[in-house]
Order: structure tokens, then sequence, then C-alpha cells
């Protein structure tokens, strides 16, 4: 798999704490856009899945720093490794 270098992070501005939980992570290949952080608040407003639907439109939808990219990317790596 080749390594995305950017990202996206989702975090709830209301919670308390220094340290806000990253409640989602959207790695891309390309600079994110608007759109892209526009079509992901969409995904996360109406895909149970994510099972945010019920607070997506209060939370903050931000770029990743590098290192969350990394780290992301590591645990992706990791997961790919163990299952084949």
């Amino acid at each position: 798999m080749n390594k995305f270098k950017y990202g996206l992070i989702v975090v709830d501005p209301t919670q308390e704490g220094e340290m806000l939980d990253i409640l989602h992570f959207c790695g891309y290949w390309n600079e994110p856009k608007k759109s892209d952080a526009d079509s992901l608040r969409e995904e996360l407003m109406n895909d149970e899945e994510f099972g945010l639907t019920e607070i997506a439109h209060r939370l903050d939808i931000l770029p990743a720093p590098d290192y969350i990219v990394d780290e992301y990317a590591k645990m992706i790596e990791e997961n790919e490794d163990t299952s084949s």
C-alpha cells in the first residue's frame, strides 16, 4: 500500500481535558481540500456505521499533524502485516 501523506482528524470540541480524543481519522494521498472535509462531515452525519450521527454537527474536522498521519499509517501497515 502507498502510504498516505495527509489526513483529517475529527474531534469533539466540547470534550473536557487538555488532550482531545481523535474520534475519526481519514488519510489522503493529496492535501485535502475544504470539499474533502465537507464530504467527510456529510458521511459522519449520515452513516451510522461511524457511530457519530447524533453529534456530527458539532464536531471539528481539522488537518492532522504529520506525527498523527505517521502514527495512523504505521497502525495500518502493522495491521496489514498481521492479516497477510
